[in-house]
């Protein structure tokens, strides 16, 4: 057979390469992309497990009044995880705190915002996308996706990125109420904060509010957490802060 002066050879079954052996290439190749997407992150980089070798809990705020009366506002569950450091002296550290605003407080339409403060020389860690705080800004936080992972920016073990436990966290999502909007402000080095924007009407129901920050930091990990919230009658603030008591030992490489 020729097409336009050059001669083509006649198909011969003999010729292709059989059927089962295309088969057999085609299940390796699938293997070998599992393979690659279970041992890197979303870089591209390998992700090291690190454990949190060190973790306090910090005091629950004391339940502060909301504006107008018929109700309260607290910081609870609250603590600190830290890793070990690697061989540049660095860490990850988590700061977590449960913001609880109680049933039928007259807070429809206010504003909150929770602040985070870390030690100088501090700063939030990166994850492959975003700063790793939590939750992201969302037009309805209550549907936002939780996870049992995340990925943090963390040279250890040949790899760039740890991979770190989130389980104990939003077990019941970001919000248990529907309605709420949540935006990041401008960032601050040594400060994270997260503005919440509620909606009209007061809780059905306790409001609970969780959030995390990871940082990265050679300091002894520690944090001054604050809730405030901004109604028509007026403000109030729920205040906890702590730090763990050393700084961790060096990762195990």
């Amino acid at each position: 057979m020729e097409f336009r002066g050059i001669k083509i050879p006649d198909e011969n079954p003999a010729n292709r390469i059989p059927r089962g052996a295309l088969i057999v290439v085609a299940i390796g190749l699938f293997a070998c992309l599992v393979a690659a997407v279970t041992t890197t992150g979303p870089t591209g980089g390998a992700a090291a497990q690190l454990e949190w070798v060190q973790k306090a809990p910090l005091p629950d705020s004391k339940a502060v009044p909301v504006p107008g009366g018929g109700g309260t506002m607290q910081l609870a569950e609250a603590g600190i995880r830290s890793t070990g450091t690697n061989i540049n002296g660095y860490a990850l550290y988590r700061t977590a705190a449960t913001l609880k605003i109680s049933a039928g407080a007259p807070v429809g339409g206010g504003r909150i915002r929770c602040a985070i403060k870390a030690p100088k020389g501090t700063e939030v860690a990166q994850t492959p996308h975003l700063r790793a705080t939590y939750p992201r800004s969302s037009e309805e936080l209550a549907a936002q996706e939780t996870f049992e992972t995340i990925l943090a920016e963390l040279p250890s073990h040949g790899d760039t990125l740890a991979s770190l436990e989130f389980e104990d966290l939003f077990r019941n999502g970001f919000a248990n109420e529907k309605g709420i909007k949540v935006e990041w402000p401008t960032y601050r080095i040594g400060e994270e904060r997260l503005d919440y924007f509620l909606p009209a009407g007061p809780p059905k129901q306790d409001l609970l509010l969780p959030f995390a920050v990871v940082w990265r930091t050679k300091a002894i990990p520690a944090a001054k957490i604050a809730c405030t919230i901004t109604t028509s009658a007026g403000t109030a603030t729920a205040r906890t802060q702590g730090a763990l008591p050393k700084r961790s030992e060096p990762i195990a490489e």
